[in-house]
């Protein structure tokens, strides 16, 4: 089967770690560490790719190249110490997942057979040293850049490692480094599993999807125990979940779900969790209130997926590094008429923007294709607040709410839950930043849609013989 073509299959070589507990197993000494900071910053950032003659090209060549301003990626403070933190968990993760170690190989036995009986085990615990893989969280509010940061940072790992041979040992497989997909805005298990299948096809065009949604009358069960063969299978060595505040919204429903379904489902068979949400989604984290009002609430769930690290995402104050360097590389040199806005400009830019990453670029590209079209220079204020008066009006409420803090000064609390309730948002629940034409909402998708099924199985669909071939894909 062909492989996608935008996921580069890297061949392993070995190479032994300074931290000697992570030699010996393929699956760690085919990963190397970037150590130095400029490195990796270096490979995060995308700049605007203007041409020498940019002054002399005909206008709508401008405006190509003004569009280019949506590839740009100027790099968040978190990145470096964001790479190093998800190369350490997958690297320490693997350690107690060696594939030639005969405690893992039984555990993995162990997770095939369920997969084929369909039982779920939700104390399965295949790490020997701790009781579960740890777990960060991102968050933040629309627009900080969350998602775009997490995904360009696990870019920068190499996603598939194809293995032949292990110290002259046969070892003839594809490692899966890491895995990212989108919480299905269902209250469906069975959603989530989905999500989680089309995300692997994504990488290893593989049929997980494909098969698994023909099967809704399964047990959710049977789709757990699955998803933890698929993990299994591919040597997955992290799993980033987006978007999980959608979890809030069927929090009160016994079978939606919820952290402590992630938990046992990865962390637990030793699978490191990246969790990225709002500050809304903050709210999972909180203590699980026990039945019994004499006990205190449940802090399990909640200390162990915050037990390694919580990244916070926001806007950038005025004068700050992170805005100096976002500012500079949305407007370089040689696209600027006239030449590069003063700090005039800069702080009105900053007060509509109000230090947003999302704002920030979707601001500065139409301002750009305003200024080419209009021929006037860029640090023309009033062209900047015709354009956010004309192409912002839908998000202006939300982005009120902040301007009421001091431009130096971070947005409280209560500004912040405010300007998330005031965002427009789609169907799904996600931010719309750009003006969008009536119907813009109803239109599907171009991705893997996840069908309506039935919350629980019906009696077992035995036409699947067992053999050993389907024993290894748990069918």
């Amino acid at each position: 089967m062909m492989q996608n073509k935008s996921v580069q299959v890297v061949p392993a070589v070995y190479r032994e770690h300074l931290d000697t507990v992570l030699n010996n197993n393929p699956l760690t000494e085919a990963l190397s560490v970037m150590l130095k900071r400029e490195e990796v910053i270096k490979k995060l950032h995308k700049p605007h790719p203007t041409a020498n003659d940019f002054t002399e090209f005909p206008s709508f060549y401008k405006k190509t190249q003004i569009n280019h301003f949506r590839k740009v990626v100027s790099p968040h403070p978190h990145s470096f110490y964001m790479y190093h933190k998800f190369m350490e968990l997958i690297l320490c993760g693997y350690v107690d997942r060696n594939p030639f170690q005969p405690n893992y190989l039984n555990q993995r036995t162990t997770i095939g057979e369920n997969a084929i009986e369909g039982v779920y085990d939700d104390n399965l615990n295949l790490s020997f040293s701790i009781s579960s893989a740890p777990s960060c969280v991102v968050t933040g509010i629309s627009g900080t850049s969350k998602t775009t940061t997490v995904r360009s940072v696990l870019s920068l790992i190499p996603q598939v490692i194809e293995h032949e041979s292990f110290h002259g040992k046969p070892f003839q497989t594809k490692q899966l480094t890491y895995v990212s997909f989108d919480c299905a805005a269902s209250k469906s298990p069975k959603a989530l599993a989905l999500s989680f299948f089309a995300a692997v096809d994504a990488v290893l065009n593989t049929q997980y999807f494909k098969i698994w949604e023909k099967r809704s009358k399964e047990s959710v069960e049977r789709f757990y125990a699955n998803m933890q063969l698929v993990a299994a299978k591919h040597h997955i060595g992290l799993i980033h979940i987006d978007e999980v505040q959608f979890f809030l919204k069927h929090i009160t429903s016994a079978d939606s779900p919820n952290l402590t379904v992630i938990e046992s489902l990865f962390n637990k068979i030793g699978i490191p969790v990246v969790l990225s949400c709002t500050l809304e989604g903050l709210e999972l984290f909180e203590p699980i209130p026990s039945k019994d009002p004499s006990k205190y609430p449940d802090m399990t769930t909640t200390r162990r997926m915050l037990d390694e690290r919580e990244f916070d995402f926001g806007a950038y104050s005025l004068g700050s590094d992170e805005f100096n360097k976002i500012f500079t590389d949305f407007f370089p040199d040689r696209i600027c008429r006239g030449s590069v806005p003063k700090d005039v400009f800069k702080a009105e830019f900053h007060r509509l923007t109000v230090g947003i990453p999302a704002i920030i670029n979707r601001l500065a590209r139409l301002h750009h294709e305003q200024v080419t079209i209009k021929k006037k220079k860029t640090d023309d204020i009033e062209i900047l607040n015709q354009v956010y008066r004309s192409q912002f009006r839908h998000i202006d409420f939300a982005l009120e709410q902040l301007r009421m803090a001091d431009q130096t000064a971070s947005p409280n609390e209560t500004q912040l839950k405010n300007y998330e309730e005031a965002l427009p948002r789609d169907s799904k629940g996600n931010a719309v930043w750009e003006v969008k034409k009536t119907g813009d909402n109803d239109k599907p998708a171009v991705v893997h849609q996840v069908p309506d099924i039935p919350e629980y199985g019906e009696p077992e669909d035995n036409s699947h013989p067992i053999d050993d071939d389907n024993f290894e894909s748990g069918f």
